[in-house]
């Protein structure tokens, strides 16, 4: 039981958004869900990463609420797990009825360890391996087609198992008519038609209609519709709706080849959050997801009817917007260097845990989280303890922090835990999900001997007995496998 009374605070107040489980206790310190930072550090330990349950759901029934209001056909939220895999979490969405998205046998292992409906779900990937379709077939997924070869490969463990399977096909939509919103791509923009043409994912138009004609010849296999994907471009709802009649055109133009319309249109994810990380700016974006889910819709429809084709159902993929504002880091100051008119604040996280600080220039908000009420004093770059050069975040305003204070990096529901790495021998943090004021491990603590469960030493390079090797530890021999 950690929960605590809490009322609004200035330093947080300003950033706040619509489904945050953040406010400011009385003494300033920063709380999760109801649930102090301090008592959480304290009870769990730290660096610790913690996800509020109440904004999961939230966000999960704004997206499949807000997605059925701007559709007239049946419509589904399938959450995107590679933005956190935790298992918990995808019980929280199995239980709220989302469908998923899945790469891959261990994203698989995870969706259904939360307990999903296989009808609702989707397997993805570009390079999908005999023993990943056939588990899908097994379970009755829908594919989403990514490549020529999948598709006999797929007919044959149908007629195998005695089953019909139902397919989309990934396509490339290539279309000059978004191409003005390239700015806002990651690492400084660029083509949007030439990122989806290069990109090693969907089936150009011509390719797409071979395979739709091939499929829909096949007894074992129902071709219910069409996937595509283009992952966060721009924060302007005018994108999606260009994006929506781009897709509807592609569509469109198969219908003409084949004469083949989709029963199902599987559109992706991407919608930025308001506070925008992956936007290299701490500025809050002023567009809630409602905005993107109306340019979105009203794209797809105007297309559709332009063209005299039915609507289909609609399906999306979200994850950042469904886990991102969920989770937190914390994390404890160590050493304060002030030197040459600059102040390093060490914190006992890295970007090891945060690695797309430096994959992609993401920026978060970091926060003094048991000084909230404090005003800044002076402009830190706040570090982690490891052997990596990059700052969690350069010239940052903060009271002054000394050893044993508390900061939080804000939206690390989202491609954090999942990006982990073990840098420097350092092992992982645990997880604790939060709701009104309670908390529950979700994922347990690394240890030393954890990191390095799985490496073996040869029994000729073992040390010798009575080296100076660490007291009670011993490095495990090799299995000879």
């Amino acid at each position: 039981m950690c929960a605590v009374s809490a009322s609004a605070g200035d330093v947080l107040s300003p950033i706040l958004t619509k489904s945050d489980s953040l406010t400011v206790g009385p003494g300033g310190e920063l709380v999760i869900d109801g649930c102090s930072a301090r008592s959480l550090v304290e009870e769990y330990g730290s660096p610790l990463f913690v996800i509020s349950e109440r904004t999961l759901r939230v966000n999960l029934r704004r997206l499949i609420t807000g997605l059925a209001a701007r559709w007239p056909r049946p419509t589904r939220v399938l959450y995107a797990i590679k933005s956190n895999n935790n298992l918990a979490v995808r019980a929280i969405a199995n239980s709220e009825g989302a469908g998923g998205d899945c790469f891959g046998l261990g994203e698989l292992h995870a969706t259904f360890a939360g307990g999903a409906d296989p009808s609702t779900i989707v397997l993805n990937g570009s390079s999908k391996s005999d023993a990943e379709l056939a588990r899908a077939v097994e379970l009755g997924l829908t594919v989403n087609v990514d490549a020529e070869d999948e598709v006999p490969r797929l007919a044959a463990m149908a007629v195998s198992a005695g089953r019909r399977v139902r397919v989309n096909l990934r396509l490339k939509v290539a279309s000059t008519r978004v191409d003005h919103f390239a700015p806002d791509l990651p690492h400084g923009g660029g083509s949007i038609r030439d990122a989806v043409l290069e990109a090693q994912w969907g089936l150009s138009v011509p390719l797409a209609a071979r395979l739709a004609r091939e499929i829909a010849a096949s007894p074992s296999l129902d071709l219910t519709g069409y996937h595509v994907h283009v992952g966060r471009v721009s924060r302007d709802p005018a994108f999606h709706e260009a994006w929506g009649r781009a897709i509807a055109e592609t569509v469109a133009e198969l219908h003409t080849l084949t004469g083949l319309a989709p029963r199902v249109l599987d559109v992706g994810g991407g919608y930025p959050r308001e506070r925008d990380v992956e936007s290299g700016r701490l500025e809050l974006n002023p567009h809630p997801v409602e905005a993107y889910l109306d340019g979105l819709t009203a794209g797809l429809r105007q297309g559709f009817e332009s063209h005299g084709l039915e609507l289909p159902e609609l399906w999306i993929e979200p994850g950042r917007y469904v886990a991102g504002n969920a989770g937190v880091l914390l994390g404890t100051v160590g050493s304060v260097k002030r030197d040459l008119g600059k102040t390093w604040v060490h914190v006992d996280f890295s970007v090891n845990n945060l690695l797309r600080i430096d994959l992609m220039g993401v920026t978060y908000h970091l926060l003094a989280a048991g000084k909230l009420r404090e005003a800044p004093v002076e402009r830190v770059d706040v570090v982690g303890p490891l052997c990596a050069g990059s700052p969690l975040g350069a010239d940052r305003p903060m009271p002054r922090l000394a050893r044993g204070d508390l900061v939080a990096a804000l939206d690390a529901g989202m491609y954090a835990e999942i990006f982990t790495a073990r840098y420097n021998g350092v092992p992982l943090p645990a997880t604790v999900l939060v709701n009104d004021g309670q908390a529950e491990v979700i994922k347990e603590r690394e240890s030393v001997e954890d990191v390095f469960s799985h490496h073996r030493i040869p029994e000729r390079l073992r040390p010798p007995v009575g080296s100076a090797a660490e007291p009670g530890y011993s490095a495990p021999a090799s299995s000879g496998r």
